[in-house]
């Protein structure tokens, strides 16, 4: 399925090396929030899990950070994880083919630090 969304990055994007087979691969992931506003006026956060790939993994590390708007293209497709509260959470998990910067915030240029785990969800069921 193809996907196209806007969003605000929830927490700094995690970069960490993957083997495949006999080669090792870069893999970036990110979450995204996408707010909906429903009839009753309520704004509501929906979470998108946002996973790029190899050299283009690597050159987007240093950009995507907490709090920057991003467009998003590329397939998706629906995953679950179990939150502390033993809930199945569903998200969409989307294999980003581009990634637009939609603002104008300067980029850091120390990459993450800590490794995305969908298994450790807040309390909140925000996957941080």
């Amino acid at each position: 399925m193809k996907i196209t969304l806007i969003g605000n990055i929830g927490k700094d994007a995690q970069l960490r090396k993957v083997h495949n087979g006999e080669r090792e691969d870069s893999v970036l992931s990110v979450w995204v929030a996408e707010n909906i506003k429903k009839r009753s006026g309520e704004v509501t956060p929906v979470w998108t899990k946002v996973t790029i790939w190899r050299g283009y993994a690597e050159a987007m590390a240093q950009y995507l950070i907490k709090g920057r708007k991003i467009l998003v293209e590329g397939t998706g497709k629906p995953a679950f994880y179990t939150n502390k509260q033993n809930q199945v959470v569903p998200y969409l998990d989307v294999q980003a083919s581009n990634i637009e910067l939609l603002d104008g915030k300067k980029p850091e240029t120390t990459p993450p630090e800590e490794e995305s785990n969908p298994e450790e969800i807040a309390e909140d069921g925000m996957p941080w």
